[in-house]
């Protein structure tokens, strides 16, 4: 079975990112793959439009299990000052739970060449988000790029979103994000907002699919070259079931190869 379904049925919320699907035939063909499963859905989708400054764009996707969220509402950034080669494709979702009943999400994948610029600038996405739906309760999330070569130790504790005092780092610096071996880097990351959410935080971790599902390197890459963040909140302390949530990064030329060779779809 397509390793990527398995991967995404772990979680109840899923952010998908480098997603280059200008039919948009390849998210219903995932989903139908998620559906047939087994009966841990039903999955349902939500995507951004291509998103980016040039020829080449991204979508991020919102895939979900309809029984447990609902999209509330959803809205790209204003990006005014053109600061975000992607700029976020924020959502709001219902959550099965009394104390944190709904939860905003905001997605972003950084380009390496403006790290620090478009972190900085993230966290007015979270104001602006915060401010439109009058809720602290936010987690950002996605690959940033922050670490490694792209952002140094320096700067990343001299971002806003580290000095500014309530944001939670749950995916520490140390953490490797990365598929290659060569490559130690903590470039994925999800950072939670508001006193309910937090208090709700079970783990926090980088996913390693390739030693769960027994792949090479090689043939882990043809899937991504980052592992999965996921992020786990109890419904309510210590008596139900958790809420997952993860974002994964697909390698944009990929994602179409990933799904069975019988749907017909070729990259």
């Amino acid at each position: 079975m397509d390793t990527l379904v398995l991967i995404l049925a772990r979680c109840d919320i899923m952010v998908l990112q480098e997603v280059v699907d200008p039919t948009g035939s390849a998210i219903p063909l995932l989903l139908r793959e998620l559906n047939r499963l087994d009966d841990s859905g039903p999955y349902s989708s939500l995507s951004s439009p291509l998103l980016g400054r040039s020829t080449y764009k991204e979508k991020y996707v919102y895939i979900y299990r309809s029984h447990k969220t609902q999209v509330l509402d959803s809205y790209v950034y204003d990006d005014k000052d053109d600061l975000f080669a992607r700029e976020p494709f924020v959502g709001q979702f219902s959550l099965p739970s009394k104390v944190l009943p709904s939860l905003v999400l905001v997605p972003l994948h950084t380009t390496p060449k403006a790290v620090e610029m478009e972190l900085n600038a993230l966290y007015d996405v979270f104001l602006d988000a915060s401010q439109h739906w009058q809720s602290k309760d936010v987690i950002l999330l996605g690959d940033f790029n922050a670490d490694c070569g792209s952002l140094t130790q320096k700067r990343l504790d001299s971002l806003v979103l580290r000095t500014q005092a309530g944001f939670q780092w749950a995916i520490a610096d140390g953490v490797d994000t990365t598929v290659r071996a060569s490559t130690h880097c903590a470039y994925d990351r999800i950072i939670l907002h508001g006193e309910r959410c937090q208090g709700l935080l079970r783990s926090a971790a980088a996913f390693h699919f390739p030693s769960s599902f027994g792949l090479t390197e090689e043939e882990a890459l043809n899937i991504s070259d980052h592992y999965p963040v996921e992020v786990e909140l109890n419904r309510a302390a210590h008596r139900l079931p958790c809420l997952s949530l993860a974002t994964v990064l697909l390698p944009s030329l990929l994602l179409l190869p990933l799904l069975p060779p019988q749907l017909g779809l070729v990259a």
